[in-house]
């Protein structure tokens, strides 16, 4: 019901709202960096809203700018998020990949590797492919970090700069904010 109330909440925001704004209050509903949620954006899709690909070996199609897998629309379902909802509304994708991420590091731990998971999943057998895509999350997180600095900004999320890992099982704590309570 928790899940509902806070997905529900993303219905107040429509697809004309600035896509940073919809990072920012996914990021602070689930307690996770916006930057780290724009990062997987702008791997996933380059942050295109539209974003369809339906070549995955496991005959699972990925949408929209945070490339939600079709494994999760049951779930989804739950909170009246289907693949038509994802495509249409940006900010409600970016709260489902928030969920998904979330999720993985409810179950896994907040580590790079359960931010790897939310391309490759769980198995074993993906770790080699898991671990690059973390690294590549944690260069884009790195440089937009840094963008957000020079620019004036400072870490809205109260997360420790240091982000130099060669690690993926170190925690990611770095780029995970506590919830907010």
């Amino acid at each position: 019901m928790k899940w509902f109330a806070v997905l529900a909440l993303t219905a107040a925001f429509t697809a004309q709202a600035k896509p940073e704004m919809c990072f920012t209050r996914a990021g602070h509903d689930y307690g996770i960096d916006p930057l780290l949620l724009t990062a997987i954006s702008i791997k996933e899709s380059r942050l295109k809203a539209d974003a369809v690909n339906g070549d995955n070996r496991n005959k699972t199609e990925d949408v929209c700018g945070m490339q939600v897998n079709s494994s999760h629309y049951k779930k989804l379902k739950q909170f009246n998020i289907d693949r038509a909802r994802l495509l249409d509304d940006p900010c409600i994708c970016v709260y489902a990949g928030a969920w998904v991420l979330a999720h993985n590091f409810r179950s896994y731990g907040k580590n790079w590797s359960s931010v790897g998971m939310y391309n490759t999943g769980p198995s074993p057998k993906l770790i080699t492919q898991r671990n690059a895509y973390a690294n590549d999350i944690k260069n884009i997180y790195r440089v937009l970090l840094a963008r957000a600095i020079v620019a004036g900004g400072n870490n809205q999320s109260g997360i420790a700069a240091k982000t130099d890992t060669g690690n993926n099982e170190e925690p990611a704590t770095q780029v995970i904010k506590k919830p907010v309570r």
